[in-house]
Formats: structure tokens, C-alpha cells, sequence
């Protein structure tokens, strides 16, 4: 097949991944649920922060996920580097549209790693991964989660011990929670706008690791139309989703967000691939755990989602590789 048809070709499913990243995004989840904004606000709102966070702060991550991670020497072994890429777009397009169509936040940087790593092992072995980077990023995957959890139970037990100590009375209960409306509106923004940076590596980082004539910047302004396209199309199912997980008010709504913004801008800014669902869910239950508010139906579903992303999409990647190569 012709160069030029394969580039068209990855950029059409980079496109159907963006879409697909941003139906999965929750970013906006705690708007919802502290009834801040309506829905129609808050998906104008993360389609404006999906499409100028990923023009201005995805490239860094991008090349990360694109040359960083896969060890493979395409010329000396034959192994068509076109193939490769194709076979991680799809088998990424496949798990990120199935689970968003099924309500489930789930990670777009570990579906993408994972069919990664899946080739990387199926092509070359226990070297065909730069197994140093993927350990730094684990590090991060890992503590993330962690932080969400502690800092959310932290915030909320220093909330609720002002609300004894200061408030008097409705009044001044009210007056609080009108001051976090406005607090939390603009961490979530902030949150949005990193988040859309980080996550637009998952649909360009290995097309951009492709190299060639491919203009990140038009990229990266397609992906964030993608990103936009798939808030506005699907967004509220997995927004809905999430926001109902436990009782919000802006306030609490506050104490989920702050370490979820922190994180995400703080290792958007490092090149670091993050999962902003992991950080929100985390947090979200660090809210329940410290406010002694049930959690819904659904978490260990979720849990589970996460922790069979990897080796799904691993295997989903090993397996479409032969016919994609074939076609090729």
C-alpha cells in the first residue's frame, strides 16, 4: 500500500481514537454531580478546554508515548513499522469505544501502552520494551491513584471540621458552597485543559513516533476536535456515570478535583502518560471514606475494567497484528 494512503489511514484512526478518548473523559464528572453546571454547559465547556489543551501541551507526552517506549529495529528485522502502528490505532479504537459505550471510565494511556507493549513482546521479545520507561511511568500509574485517595480524605476531613467550627448557621453554609462553585469551576478547567494535553498522546504519540512529514501541530489540532467531538457525541453517558458514584456538593466536589488538577498538570508538564480516571475514581472514593457516604453500584466493575485494560488490550494488538500485517 502506498505511503501516502497509509498516513491518511492512521490519521483517520487517530481521529476515531480522540473521538473515542473523549467520550471516555470525567474529567467534568463532579460539575455534574455537585450540580454546578447543566450538561449542555459542561460539554461546551471540556470541548473547549479538549481542543486548546491538546494543541498547547500535547506534543511532549506524544513523543513520549511515540519514541520512548517500543525497542524495535524495523529495518535489520523486516518487521513493517506501518503494521505496528496501525495494529496499537485499532486495537486502541476498539477498547476505548466498547467501554465507553458501556459507562466505564477506563485508562486511554494503559489501552494504548498495553497493545505496546503486547507487539513489543510479540516482535521482539523481552527487548522489544524500553522497560526503564515504562517502570518510571508505573511509579507515576501507581502513586497517582494513591494521592487522589489521600489528599481528597484529607481535604474533606479539614472541610468538615471548618463547617463545625465556623459556620453558624445556613447562611453562612450556603455562602461556602457558592465560594467553592466558583473555586472548583476554575480547577476543573485547569484539569480539562491538562488532561486533554496528556491524553491526546494516546491517539498521535506512535504516529508522531512514526517520524516523516506528519505536522504535529495540524495533528494535534485534529486530535483536539476528536477529543471535542466524542465529549459532545458520548461524554455525558460516563459523565452521568461518575458524577452519580457518591454524594457531591461543590465544596466536596473541590476536595476530588484539587490532587486530580495538581497531578495531571504537574505530569502533563513532565511528558508523563498519566490516566485521569484513575486519579478521580480514587479521589471519589477517598470522598465516601471520609465523609461516610456510600459509594453506588458499580466500583468494583470499574476496578476490574482497569485492571484487564492492560493485558486486553495486549492481546487484542498480538492478535490483530497478523492480518493488518498481511494487508500491508
Amino acid at each position: 500500500m502506498a505511503l501516502e494512503y497509509i498516513i491518511i489511514i492512521f490519521l483517520i484512526i487517530s481521529i476515531i481514537i480522540s473521538f473515542g478518548i473523549g467520550a471516555n473523559d470525567e474529567t467534568m464528572a463532579p460539575l455534574y454531580g455537585s450540580r454546578i453546571l447543566n450538561m449542555k454547559q459542561i460539554l461546551i465547556l471540556a470541548a473547549i478546554f479538549a481542543i486548546t489543551g491538546a494543541l498547547f501541551l500535547g506534543e511532549g507526552v506524544a513523543k513520549s508515548v511515540g519514541d520512548k517506549i517500543l525497542l524495535l529495529d524495523y529495518e535489520s528485522s523486516g518487521i513493517s513499522q506501518n503494521a505496528v502502528v496501525m495494529t496499537i490505532l485499532i486495537s486502541t479504537a476498539i477498547v476505548l469505544i466498547i467501554s465507553s459505550a458501556l459507562g466505564l471510565p477506563i485508562s486511554s494511556t494503559h489501552a494504548t501502552i498495553g497493545g505496546i507493549i503486547g507487539l513489543g513482546l510479540l516482535l521482539g521479545g523481552g527487548g522489544g520494551v524500553n522497560w526503564s520507561t515504562i517502570l518510571e511511568m508505573s511509579i507515576w500509574w501507581l502513586a497517582s491513584p494513591v494521592i487522589g485517595f489521600i489528599v481528597t480524605y484529607g481535604v474533606v476531613k479539614l472541610l468538615n471540621k471548618q463547617k463545625f467550627k465556623s459556620f453558624k448557621g445556613f447562611k453562612d453554609y450556603e455562602k461556602s458552597e457558592n465560594t467553592y462553585s466558583y473555586i472548583i469551576l476554575i480547577i476543573i478547567c485547569i484539569t480539562a485543559f491538562s488532561r486533554a494535553g496528556n491524553d491526546s498522546s494516546n491517539s498521535v504519540g506512535i504516529v508522531v513516533g512514526v517520524g516523516g512529514d506528519i505536522n504535529i501541530i495540524w495533528l494535534l489540532i485534529i486530535t483536539g476536535l476528536g477529543l471535542a467531538s466524542g465529549i459532545m457525541v458520548l461524554g455525558r453517558i460516563v459523565i452521568k456515570n461518575l458524577g452519580k458514584m457518591t454524594e457531591l456538593r461543590p465544596s466536596t466536589a473541590f476536595a476530588v478535583q484539587v490532587p486530580t488538577a495538581a497531578v495531571m498538570l504537574i505530569g502533563t508538564i513532565q511528558k508523563i502518560p498519566l490516566s485521569g480516571s484513575h486519579l478521580l475514581v480514587a479521589s471519589f472514593v477517598g470522598l465516601s471514606k471520609a465523609s461516610n457516604t456510600p459509594m453506588q453500584k458499580g466500583l468494583w466493575k470499574i476496578i476490574a475494567v482497569w485492571l484487564l485494560t492492560f493485558p486486553i488490550a495486549a492481546i487484542l494488538s498480538i492478535i490483530l497484528y497478523f492480518p493488518i500485517n498481511l494487508i500491508l
